[in-house]
């Protein structure tokens, strides 16, 4: 346990750098093939290099009856739908307000372990709830969106949807049994969220052209091994020994690292709201950590 809880700052600083980038690489892959087939394809690499891996690390077992409720919530609510809501909001939203909007489960994390858990958060926790809220609502700048636009509502709509996905899986990773380690069932949650997902894209959009162009074969690589596979089992793991709330808050920096980098590789100058809004969130994650 001394050596797992060693590593979770390391994992956790993985997990928002390659998250981070995501985006971006995400919403160029795109431009190339549709969020259905882009989402499956992406799956099914996922789930084949992560078998693989497991296998060679001398860990693959067939999961046993006891294993299902863990793999069949992960692989439907935190891989599957999730990842295919994103893709498809990030269809009709900038990649930057798409990371923003996937990333309010902290918005869900209270009110459901209210309503399912029957559990109060702490006062500092509410403080930090309320400051990274008050952040996330000036990133967001919805008083600037056009919401005559049914493609904002529909973007918006997929994104939040997913974020509730996240957090019911977020609470149910934290919260029930687990007899094998994430490492060791990861490759069969993937496979639960790659089935239906390339099922549907095969009867939504059996064919298909997909024009290859390395620009494709880039993202697809970046999203499928390191995003899919290595990062959502770095997560899991983080998921699995701390709070969801922290998680959920913690995870609002990969929003935030994404604006940094704009500001230092894209030369974008960061506002006063926009710093006043990154400051907030960071002081929230502090409350909620204490």
């Amino acid at each position: 346990m001394k050596t797992l809880t060693s590593r979770l700052p390391a994992l956790f600083v993985f997990t928002v750098l390659v998250w981070s980038f995501a985006w971006p690489i995400n919403k160029i892959g795109l431009d190339y093939i549709s969020p259905l087939w882009y989402t499956a394809i992406r799956m099914i690499v996922g789930t084949i290099i992560m078998m693989l891996l497991v296998l060679a690390c001398k860990q693959l077992k067939l999961p046993k009856r006891r294993d299902l409720p863990l793999i069949l919530i992960v692989g439907w609510l935190q891989i599957g739908l999730f990842i295919l809501l994103i893709n498809l909001g990030l269809a009709y939203m900038p990649a930057g307000r798409s990371a923003l909007l996937s990333y309010t489960t902290s918005l869900w994390i209270i009110p459901l372990s209210i309503l399912i858990l029957r559990e109060w958060p702490k006062p500092l926790h509410w403080v930090g709830f309320i400051c990274s809220l008050m952040g996330l609502t000036m990133l967001l700048s919805p008083w600037e969106l056009n919401w005559s636009n049914w493609h904002i509502i529909v973007g918006c709509g997929m994104l939040i949807a997913a974020s509730l996905s996240w957090a019911i899986s977020m609470l149910c990773v934290r919260y029930m049994q687990w007899h094998q380690s994430p490492f060791a069932l990861l490759p069969w949650q993937l496979l639960a969220g790659a089935i239906p997902i390339a099922l549907l894209a095969l009867s939504q959009e059996p064919s298909l052209v997909i024009h290859w162009t390395g620009t494709l074969v880039f993202s697809l690589a970046y999203t499928s091994i390191l995003v899919t596979g290595f990062s959502y089992w770095a997560a899991l793991v983080l998921n699995k020994e701390l709070s969801p709330l922290v998680m959920s808050l913690g995870f609002l920096i990969v929003p935030i690292f994404s604006i940094a980098l704009s500001a230092v590789f894209m030369h974008e100058s960061i506002t006063l709201i926009t710093g006043s809004a990154m400051g907030l969130i960071v002081l929230g994650l502090i409350f909620v950590s204490l």
